[in-house]
Order: C-alpha cells, then sequence, then structure tokens
C-alpha cells in the first residue's frame, strides 16, 4: 500500500462524536481490500463498495476515506486496491454486522475501551452472526457441483463422527 492516497475524503465533520459514543456508538477503523484481474473493474468495485453501499446504510456514518492506488501482484495478476475507512456505527451489533457483510482486511476499534452487552443483547448479537454464517452457507452450497456437494458433506460428517468420544 503506497502512503499517499488517490483520494482522502472527509465527511459528517459537524457530528458529535464522543456524544455518540457515550451513547453506545462505535468509533472505528477499517481497511476494505479488493482484489481484481482488471484494475477499472477493481477500482469501481471498491468506490462502490464505500461510496454507495457502506455509505448508505442506515446506522453507518463516514467520517474519513482514503483510498490507495491498486498495485499489481505480477505472481497472482492480480490488482488489489485498500480502503482506509473511519466509521461511526451505531452500536456493537450493528457493528458486527458491518464487519460479517463486508469482511474489512483489517478492524480498529477506536472508541470506547469497552464495551457491556446484557444477556438479550448477546442473544441478538448470536442469532445475527447465525443468520448470515447460514446464509453464506447455503449460497456456497448452492453453487457446488452434486458431486462436490456430497464430497463436502461426506467430510464434514466423518470430521464429526471422528470428534466423538
Amino acid at each position: 500500500m503506497a502512503d499517499t492516497p488517490l483520494l482522502e475524503k472527509t465527511f459528517n465533520e459537524d457530528l458529535n462524536v464522543d456524544s455518540r459514543v457515550k451513547e453506545g456508538a462505535i468509533l472505528a477503523r477499517i481497511f476494505i481490500e479488493i482484489q481484481a484481474n482488471d484494475k477499472g473493474a477493481a477500482e469501481k468495485a471498491l468506490q462502490r463498495t464505500v461510496f454507495d453501499s457502506l455509505a448508505s446504510e442506515k446506522d453507518v456514518k463516514l467520517l474519513h476515506v482514503k483510498m490507495f492506488d491498486f498495485m499489481k501482484d505480477e505472481e497472482a495478476e492480480m490488482f488489489s486496491g485498500i480502503a482506509e475507512i473511519k466509521l461511526l456505527v451505531r452500536d456493537f451489533r450493528w457493528f458486527i454486522s458491518v464487519v460479517m457483510r463486508y469482511g474489512p482486511s483489517a478492524i480498529e476499534i477506536i472508541e470506547p475501551n469497552s464495551v457491556t452487552l446484557s444477556m438479550d443483547e448477546m442473544h441478538d448479537l448470536l442469532i445475527d452472526v447465525s443468520g448470515m454464517s447460514q446464509t453464506l452457507s447455503s449460497q456456497l452450497f448452492a453453487m457446488l457441483k452434486d458431486d462436490e456437494r456430497k464430497a463436502l458433506y461426506n467430510k464434514m460428517l466423518s470430521q464429526n463422527a471422528a470428534k466423538k468420544p
């Protein structure tokens, strides 16, 4: 990653971040990486991900975005680009949702120093994560051919059988 960003943009400058954090919001920095064999397509995908999708999330406020030049990995014949995004998210549960859906390659929680969750909040969070995992799993299995799916199921079943005492 180059030190100097190609694009740097500030958002929501009038937002009282300290007040929002005291109310339960999460101030964080995430890094989203896009890889593709076509540089132009990768650049568009990264811009759409940040400026269209993430920026339009109801409970996410972008604060600062830096986009760095795409570098070519000659060995893999792929272009890789990174966006560094400072954002404010409504609460920890929503932050987990953002992380699960956008899959940042690095995450830094800036504030708060700790988060306290009630039992109900923990249950809700676990249900969210489980639901997202089930959706992803279903989509992946649907993309497999029948032979691949059977082989994967058999492998999972044999691993589970080996774990039982």
